[in-house]
């Protein structure tokens, strides 16, 4: 029916709303005394970031290996609220490396890009929902590219030009990766007669963290690119 769709996409767009708005409070926070609370008390930092990486991997383990506990109100939006919170801590904690003009204006792009292809899904004939195995594919040639770039970081390959312009590719290719994921969630939410899968309506807080993660990749991925660090 399509009122009731309609009603399924407004509950999730309600709560990614509250989601990236929660996320830009909590980093705009620690972008503001950050730099001094790990000059003050690094342990203190430290830990939260550890706790942060923690627990939204935690999460996504539910998330992944038991998805009915999503469709179990009220414990799917207290570990919605959980995962969001320890998102925003360590996206938070990147955007200190950056200069305060570079963030706001990869946010910006971040936006613009967003709208512009969830318009797009909402409006083209073409079904990308049916490219799921080719996205997860090219996601998990994304994770190995990144466990290079770590294993050579860490051998204190980092400086090297190689290096940095594997990382650019590395951005470049995540930048579209996670735009192809935010048209394809889009499609997975709004449903309708040109998609082959659609989320079913008691997968609200699923959809709604699958098209945060997105926009929240999209955004470090151009940071990397268009960020002035510090």
């Amino acid at each position: 029916d399509t009122a009731v769709r309609h009603g399924f996409i407004r509950k999730v767009y309600g709560i990614l709303g509250a989601q990236l708005v929660l996320t830009t409070l909590i980093a705009g926070l620690i972008v503001r005394g950050g730099s001094e609370m790990i000059h003050k008390n690094p342990g203190l930092s430290s830990t939260m970031i550890v706790s942060s990486c923690f627990v939204s991997l935690a999460i996504m383990m539910v998330f992944l290996c038991c998805p009915e506990t999503m469709r179990s109100s009220p414990t799917n939006y207290i570990l919605l609220v959980l995962f969001t919170v320890a998102e925003s801590v360590m996206v938070g904690f990147i955007c200190l490396s950056y200069t305060m003009q570079s963030v706001l204006f990869t946010l910006g792009v971040t936006a613009f890009i967003v709208i512009a292809l969830s318009l797009f899904a909402c409006q083209t004939k073409y079904d990308f929902t049916g490219f799921a195995p080719y996205i997860f594919a090219f996601a998990m040639v994304m994770m190995c590219f990144s466990l290079v770039l770590m294993i050579l970081s860490m051998c204190g390959l980092s400086n090297s030009p190689a290096f940095k312009m594997m990382n650019i590719v590395y951005a470049c290719l995540g930048t579209l990766v996670s735009s192809f994921y935010i048209i394809f969630d889009t499609q997975m939410i709004v449903g309708g007669k040109h998609s082959k899968y659609s989320f079913s309506l008691d997968d609200y807080c699923m959809a709604a963290i699958n098209i945060y993660l997105d926009i929240i990749q999209l955004f470090l991925f151009l940071l990397q690119l268009l960020g002035d660090r510090k």
